[in-house]
């Protein structure tokens, strides 16, 4: 039942399982891969900033992922995505579109 509101900052690896509204950026100071994990029942709505983005929750918003993005059933993100690798799982909800960059 934790609920965010805001800008949201992190470094190294963190873990959502509530309700984020706002974005949500990871701090790049020390050069480290940091990694954004959205559980089963969490829910962002917000544009995510980070190197790997892997979620399993709802996602309403932009997702720019320097590595990768994966997408585990039962996740939905309602957004573009842009990255060098997406991965999604059969029975995954992804309405957008996506960017492949290098």
């Amino acid at each position: 039942s934790t609920q965010l509101n805001g800008r949201l900052v992190f470094n190294g690896t963190m873990r959502i399982d509530g309700l984020v509204e706002g974005e949500i950026v990871s701090d790049k100071k020390d050069g480290s891969n940091n990694t954004l994990i959205i559980g089963e029942k969490a829910r962002v709505n917000g544009n995510i900033h980070a190197d790997t983005v892997i979620n399993s929750g709802m996602v309403v918003g932009n997702i720019y992922a320097t590595m990768r993005v994966a997408i585990h059933d039962p996740g939905q993100l309602i957004g573009d995505v842009e990255t060098s690798e997406l991965t999604v799982e059969e029975g995954v909800i992804f309405n957008g579109k996506c960017s492949m960059i290098r």
